[in-house]
């Protein structure tokens, strides 16, 4: 019995006292149920959590085990049919999202750009980095480009060997320190820093200008 009561309690992943099985001797002491008791019970699930626990009670013949089946049956049903109802309104709450989402995005972008063109016709501060217009409501904002490197790997690895950074090729370029010892410009020109080399297999792309708003 002490098997069987475990069993069951490990098949749906619940502890054997939320299942409402006792031990052997209260089961043995609890009531038999009847079939009529059982179709006027109130199953744990259904009670609010403030309630106090049902009387326990045993099956003891074929008609009470029986109706105890068709009723799990009849949760899982149940249970599957709110899953699918579930999973229908998330698709179509996601699709609402989705397309507020594009709505956002294709509004925004169509407006970032009418200030990006009014950004050209005013005085705005400049700095090293970016340029900037401040409004009541919030900033327009121009981003500089920078430049970015971008690398061959074959190449790369040649170069570095031949001129003595081997230590920097494991197996291929170490492109994260590599980066780190170039000089980028001007031009398509890229050099080490500390030496003025000219390097092979890196050549350089002037990110564009980026115009954005803060609000």
């Amino acid at each position: 019995m002490n098997d069987f009561i475990n069993e069951m309690a490990a098949a749906v992943q619940m502890p054997a006292a939320l299942l409402g099985i006792s031990t052997p001797d209260a089961l043995a002491e609890a009531p038999a149920v009847t079939l009529e008791e059982l179709e006027a019970l109130t199953l744990p699930g259904d009670l609010p959590e403030e309630a106090p626990a049902p009387h326990e009670f045993r099956i003891a013949d074929d008609s009470a085990a029986d109706w105890a089946l068709q009723k799990i049956a009849t949760e899982r049903r149940e249970l599957a049919r709110l899953e699918e109802l579930g999973k229908a309104q998330i698709a179509v709450v996601e699709e609402k999202l989705a397309a507020a989402r594009r709505r956002c995005e294709n509004n925004t972008a169509f407006l970032i750009g009418k200030l990006g063109q009014y950004f050209d016709t005013v005085e705005h501060r400049k700095t090293k980095t970016q340029e900037s217009y401040r409004l009541l409501s919030g900033t327009l904002i121009l981003k500089r480009g920078k430049p970015k490197a971008e690398h061959d790997d074959e190449k790369l690895a040649e170069w570095l060997q031949a001129n003595g950074y081997g230590q920097y090729i494991k197996p291929a370029p170490k492109w994260g320190e590599v980066k780190g010892l170039l000089n980028l410009g001007p031009g398509s020109v890229v050099t080490m820093a500390e030496t003025g080399e000219v390097v092979d297999g890196v050549t350089v792309v002037q990110l564009p200008d980026t115009f954005d708003v803060k609000v």
